[in-house]
């Protein structure tokens, strides 16, 4: 089984990187995926470290979900209720995958050039409200009630609407996942002109300070238990960092562990 393991994990690799180096015209990502599959590094590069993470990543899911199916492969399927509740676990699995691909592929084109910014007025309310809709299911589930205080609703701000929608979806979607159930999360947006600071906010479980600096680093998480049972890529915030630095932007934090986060940012005023 082991070396089974050995062969999918390095064709998977081979794969991954071929992909990669298309997408970025670099073979430094074959490089970086041979050294993270076992070689010895002495001073690992960016891509390298990246790499060695994502390497790591992608196979808790891969190893869960052939799990499953090997179960039921042997058997298992003929329990309709075991088989119904292995078949929803290795669907959730899948999806884990599926996000983590398109995240990882959307960095990456962010990062070569090859996603460029399409500037134009992006209606707050509006696209905050088609987000709430999406993630609603979670938001119920957890009994978090979720709010927008902004005083004037009919602001747009200047950014590309593809990107504005990832960087709100995320930063919402963190503040459900780390809210204890029955808190509150709210969005809210002001003029400080020339710009609009536009925040999102939450009652949740707060960051420690120390971990403050690197939570924007590619799958950092302050508790890894924690993150990996929300089922996040560890990627999102690496996003919002790279598509606020593509407006000429930046995302700031502050937070108080146990009384909640604060992430802010600022985009210019249409019109």
């Amino acid at each position: 089984m082991a070396g089974g393991w050995a062969l999918y994990e390095r064709s998977q690799r081979k794969k991954l990187s071929k992909t990669l180096s298309e997408l970025t015209g670099s073979s430094d990502w074959d490089r970086g995926l041979q050294q993270g599959a076992g070689g010895q590094i002495q001073k690992p590069g960016r891509q390298e470290t990246f790499l060695a993470e994502l390497s790591h990543e992608l196979k808790t899911p891969i190893a869960i979900l052939l799990g499953y199916l090997d179960t039921l492969s042997q058997g298992a399927w003929k329990d309709e209720a075991v088989a119904l509740d292995f078949i929803q676990k290795a669907l959730l699995q899948a999806q884990r995958l599926a996000a983590l691909v398109q995240d990882v592929l959307f960095l990456a084109q962010i990062e070569s050039g090859g996603w460029q910014l399409q500037v134009e007025p992006v209606p707050l309310e509006a696209t905050v409200r088609t987000i709430l809709e999406e993630l609603e299911p979670l938001a119920q589930r957890k009994n978090i009630r979720i709010e927008i205080t902004a005083s004037d609703r009919g602001l747009a701000v200047e950014a590309d609407p593809t990107a504005m929608r990832l960087i709100l979806k995320n930063l919402i979607e963190n503040a459900i996942q780390y809210s204890p159930e029955g808190r509150r999360v709210w969005i809210s947006w002001r003029v400080q002109p020339p710009a609009v600071r536009i925040e999102v906010g939450d009652e949740g479980i707060g960051i420690p300070a120390e971990e403050l600096p690197r939570i924007f680093e590619r799958f950092y998480r302050v508790d890894k238990s924690r993150s990996r049972s929300h089922g996040g890529t560890g990627l999102g915030l690496t996003l919002v960092r790279e598509l606020l630095q593509a407006h000429q932007s930046q995302i700031q934090v502050r937070s108080e562990v146990g009384k909640g986060s604060v992430f802010w940012f600022e985009l210019p005023l249409s019109g």
